[in-house]
């Protein structure tokens, strides 16, 4: 996560030959662009299409229904600084179809109005300033799932800007190619692989895995180790931690029925495996998969 910020600011170098590929494709008589989609972390583009009067779709990898919170937090964030942590949060205009509390909130969120000379706040501010200016918004999702949020999360934009779920988004045909080649025994299965292949019994394992963001501390992967224990079910846990290990004992407490790896992991493979039952993940796209 150290090197995110500067790798989000080295894009804004790609600023100039992007508005040079777009002038030249504007000025094409064969086919100039009918519009932009470019990504939510991509502010830049929107003050390039507007110079060239290309209309700027934003596209968004979170669902409907968290980017509809995240926006309703920062207009209301006055309101809901003077609330404790367990407290319930009110958002206007939203339905939620679950109680939200202000411990639920990202820190970064919580956080990021006290911090206006902070790097990564400021750019975020002009990222969220460029995506509420957006001709349309591009979720990936699909509105049979998140319909009753659409409107709400279309009220923060400029202009009238739509929202349009175009979700899940993933290649089906590697996906399908996928799962006839997942734990293929013919091949040479990973320490994963291997291990999952030896699980006697479907839809058992827990694959247990907090992405590349989340910062989880040794306490609380002791935490959630002993809860991994104390569950009873087999599983497999990919951990990022380079100064953790196992509490004492642990070790042998889990022998033959839990697996931790340290190195990547192919998470597609891992969730199509018929031992696989169930699955801790807090990011969007990891559900798709």
């Amino acid at each position: 996560m150290e090197f995110f910020l500067p790798f989000l600011r080295a894009t804004k170098q790609l600023q100039k030959p992007f508005e040079q590929l777009l002038e030249t494709m504007v000025k094409s008589t064969a086919a100039p662009p009918l519009c932009v989609i470019s990504d939510f972390f991509l502010g830049f583009t929107l003050a390039s299409c507007q110079a060239l009067g290309v209309p700027r779709l934003v596209f968004h990898g979170m669902s409907v229904l968290s980017m509809a919170i995240c926006k309703s937090y920062c207009v209301n964030a006055a309101q809901i600084s003077s609330l404790s942590l367990l407290d319930p949060v009110d958002l206007p205009g939203m339905k939620l179809p679950f109680t939200l509390t202000k411990a639920d909130l990202p820190g970064e969120t919580l956080n990021s109005s006290n911090h206006d000379h902070d790097p990564m706040s400021h750019f975020l501010k002009e990222v969220v300033e460029a995506d509420a200016n957006s001709w349309g918004v591009i979720i990936n999702s699909f509105e049979e799932l998140e319909k009753d949020h659409v409107p709400s999360l279309e009220s923060f934009y400029m202009n009238g800007a739509r929202t349009w779920c175009l979700g899940p988004l993933f290649l089906y045909e590697k996906m399908e190619e996928g799962l006839e080649k997942s734990f293929n025994q013919n091949q040479d299965p990973s320490v994963s692989a291997q291990w999952l292949n030896e699980q006697s019994t479907p839809d058992s394992v827990i694959y247990v895995s907090f992405g590349t963001q989340a910062d989880v501390s040794d306490s609380q992967l002791d935490e959630v180790a002993f809860g991994l224990e104390e569950s009873g079910f087999p599983f497999l846990w990919a951990v990022r931690s380079k100064t953790w290990s196992l509490p004492s004992g642990m070790e042998e407490k889990i022998k033959n029925r839990g697996l931790i790896v340290s190195e990547w992991v192919d998470q597609r493979q891992i969730l199509s495996h018929h031992a696989v039952g169930g699955q801790a993940h807090s990011e969007w796209s990891w559900s798709w998969d």
